[in-house]
């Protein structure tokens, strides 16, 4: 039943028994009046709504809900007073968490955060329903002066919604705060409750806090329907409500709608902030891929398991949180691990092992999927499986990685020892399935300048021929962070003996730029790798994207006759390309053709060239007067990626600044055949060079009509094949939209209305809106009014 009609007929049955006269006095519903604000419907005043992305309307408990993003969303605004010392009232409001609001960065606190409420400490007036960044909630006022505080004795819930009720009567003198008809905590009151405050605040807490850019203290999740009656309802009035919808916590597709930069094929959460991914596995028909997530925002702050899952790698969903802090041990956060499945300790399902961190050290601990679909898991109650680093390394100890090796499994872990990264050895029982933690080292650098201080993320995959891939990202290098490789075998004992290596995964990787902490996953004889590809930019940049951060496309990998790392793109890439292509063949060319019709930021260049003296290659983003550049110096032996002449937001400034110089490991004999395939996704570059060699390049144009796409050589230089493809595909995982298998072109946009609902896809941008009743609707990132 329609949870607000309900209640009026709750109200009047009420009425009809007591003879008393029952009145709502605050209702401040949902639903957006305009691009700006929400209305309270009793006094008649607007609530202004501040958020960085057009505010969004979900379908909510009653009605329309409020979709609140928890770094930059909240509506505030003021309401008529009501009596300064009123006897009885009921409060109410719906609420769903997608994640605990970050009160105090990384730091532990008894405090929380506004959901709803007027509360003014200064004056002792008014009330608030508050939340805690561990989930614990409250009601609280002033009573005749006094403030009154109700804890809940539970937890709210994320991913579903709770109705909370906070009843006042002064008759018993008490305040009883429920949720979802259930009592949660009871207080005494003097009797009233000072209700003339009327500054309203919704989504954030009173005083506002900040981390750079981004507003610390607010929530992220659904907040629907807040009203005040002017009577003490009963418990079972209070336990009649129900709501209309169930919680839907994804992200509108309206939100990033027409945003260029934004990547669309390549894995991502909807929004805000991912570092590295983790954990990939197949079950149930799709890939799927787990991540460090922060939720709140696009910044790094208590990090949770967030979960991308996808039936091709190329369309992207994202999931609901797979992992949070919430216990003792991870109470701090939920960082790396892997993706465990094994006949012995998980009975061959998957499981997940991570690094739980509370604010004394890192533990590594285990969660288990309750069903195929992996959506959602429960921690195991044994945890931890290794309870600490053991003695003599360094405190940081982190990112799990399970191998087995004949009878034997193990687990390896991240660290630090004697000022060199190392990486640990726990051997696993097999009949308790406990793990050895006697500070056993797996493998370690041999010298810090070259292989760094700490080791992160490491990986041990066994490849065809019998050989073990070990990747590593090493922190404290000469270089600063980069993703290095080994290859050999695994001794007697479950250690490392490398025979090849170290070598780095991308061509070209320093300081924290390329693909770093790749997951390497094994699947149908494949080997399939993909890993963070950071923006680098400032958190400016991030606040106004929204996002930060991305995977690269998946890699296929395998091992050359030599042992060095052989990479290409995965199969299914090709699923990608759309009915809109340039072909070109058996060409000489000297200067530049462009690839019309094939431009725009979403592209596959895929090519093959005889090596001559001249540089040849492809320009990318040209608007007219200036173009980035991917080409190849045969003068130098380099793959370079050229994008000094852009307009862009500067991410590598006194690093590349701009001009990404790959040496190829081996350099092709003149005469000889070169394969280039690059693919063009937003702010991302991926290419691959003779299938053999890989890098993964972030940058970010600003012009709008950066389209040109155009292949060049600046001297004769023979094509052999030359295919494009405008990218015709891409999920709402990664993209926030989901195009259902129609490729956005510069000018076909989507057209959603203001409840984040598509309304139109692919249709011309200039009639995007036409005959389209009366509203207000996004298409391509602008706002449109029909009247």
């Amino acid at each position: 039943m329609n949870g607000r009609f309900f209640y009026t007929a709750a109200l009047l049955s009420a009425v009809a028994v007591s003879g008393s006269q029952a009145a709502r006095i605050l209702h401040v519903p949902m639903d957006l009046q305009s691009r700006e604000s929400i209305r309270e419907t009793v006094g008649g005043s607007s609530l202004f709504l501040y958020s960085k992305t057009m505010p969004e309307n979900v379908d909510g408990a009653a009605g329309q809900a409020l979709r609140l993003d928890g770094f930059s969303a909240y509506a505030q605004g003021n309401v008529a007073p009501g009596d300064k010392a009123a006897s009885s009232l009921t409060f109410s409001m719906w609420v769903a968490p997608e994640t605990y609001p970050v009160v105090a960065l990384d730091t532990p606190t008894e405090q929380k955060i506004r959901l709803a409420g007027t509360l003014d400490d200064q004056a002792r007036d008014g009330w608030q329903f508050s939340l805690g960044y561990t989930g614990k909630y409250a009601f609280e006022c002033y009573s005749a002066g006094w403030k009154v505080s109700v804890e809940a004795s539970d937890i709210l819930p994320c991913y579903e919604w709770s109705h909370l009720v906070a009843v006042i009567d002064g008759a018993s003198k008490s305040v009883t705060l429920y949720r979802n008809g259930v009592k949660a905590g009871e207080a005494r009151t003097m009797g009233s409750c000072d209700n003339s405050a009327t500054k309203l605040t919704i989504g954030r807490d009173a005083d506002g806090a900040f981390s750079g850019p981004f507003m610390i203290n607010t929530f992220n999740g659904l907040i629907d329907d807040i009203e005040i009656h002017d009577r003490a309802m009963s418990a079972s009035e209070v336990a009649a409500f129900s709501p209309e919808h169930a919680a839907d916590l994804s992200v509108p597709a309206s939100r990033y709608e027409g945003q260029r930069l934004r990547p669309r094929f390549h894995g991502m959460p909807a929004t805000a902030w991912t570092n590295e991914c983790h954990g990939m596995t197949y079950s149930d028909g799709r890939w799927h891929l787990f991540f460090q997530k922060n939720a709140n925002g696009p910044y790094m702050t208590r990090l949770h398991w967030g979960h991308v899952s996808s039936p091709d790698l190329i369309n992207w969903r994202e999931e609901r949180i797979a992992i949070a802090p919430g216990d003792p041990y991870d109470i701090k956060g939920c960082w790396s691990g892997a993706i465990v499945t094994d006949d012995v300790l998980t009975g061959g399902k998957p499981a997940a092992i991570y690094t739980a961190v509370d604010y004394a050290k890192a533990t590594i601990c285990m969660a288990t999927p309750e069903g195929d679909d992996l959506i959602k898991w429960n921690k195991s109650a044994s945890n931890p499986l290794i309870n600490g680093r053991p003695s003599g390394l360094s405190d940081d100890f982190r990112d799990p990685y399970f191998f087995r090796h004949g009878d034997n499994a193990y687990i390896i872990v991240g660290t630090s020892k004697g000022g060199l990264g190392a990486v640990t050895l726990h051997k696993m029982d097999p009949v308790t399935h406990s793990f050895s933690n006697d500070g056993r080292i797996f493998f370690s650098a041999s010298d810090a300048a070259s292989q760094g201080t700490f080791w992160e993320m490491p990986n041990i995959t066994p490849m065809p021929g019998g050989k073990w891939l070990f990747t590593v990202t090493p922190l404290g290098t000469s270089q600063g962070v980069r993703c290095l490789y080994w290859v050999g075998s695994i001794n007697a004992d479950g250690t490392f003996a490398p025979e090849f290596g170290p070598r780095t995964v991308d061509m070209n990787s320093r300081d924290g730029y390329g693909l770093l902490s790749p997951t390497v996953y094994t699947h149908d004889g494949r080997t399939i790798a993909l890993g963070i590809v950071p923006d680098k930019l400032s958190g400016e940049n991030n606040y106004s994207l929204g996002w930060a951060h991305c995977y690269s496309l998946p890699r296929e990998w395998s091992l050359a006759a030599d042992g060095s790392l052989v990479q290409k793109p995965y199969p299914s890439l090709t699923a990608m390309r759309s009915d809109k292509r340039f072909s070109l063949s058996d060409t000489d060319l000297d200067g530049s053709r462009s690839l019309d019709p094939v431009g725009g930021c979403r592209a596959e260049i895929l090519a093959r060239f005889t090596v001559g003296d001249a540089r040849f290659g492809f320009d990318i983003f040209g608007d007219g007067s200036s173009a980035g550049k991917v080409y190849y110096n045969p003068s130098t032996g380099e793959i370079v990626a050229d994008f000094s002449a852009l307009s862009r937001w500067t991410n590598d400034a006194h690093v590349y600044d701009g001009v990404y110089r790959m040496a190829l490991p081996e350099r092709p004999a003149a005469g000889s055949e070169m394969k280039i395939d690059l693919f063009i996704d937003g702010s991302i570059l991926d290419i691959f060079v003779n299938d053999r060699w890989a890098q993964s390049i972030r940058v970010f144009p600003l012009s709008e009509t950066a389209d040109g796409i155009s292949v060049f050589s600046d001297g004769r230089t023979r094509i052999l094949s030359l295919d494009a493809w405008a990218l015709a595909s891409g999920g709402a995982g990664s993209g926030g939209i989901a195009d259902d298998g129609v490729g956005q072109t510069e000018s076909l946009v989507d057209v959603y209305d203001m409840q984040g609902r598509r309304v139109r896809a692919g249709v011309e941008r200039a009639s995007a809106v036409e005959g389209l009743d009366s509203g207000v609707y996004i298409a391509g990132g602008k706002k449109y009014v029909v009247r």
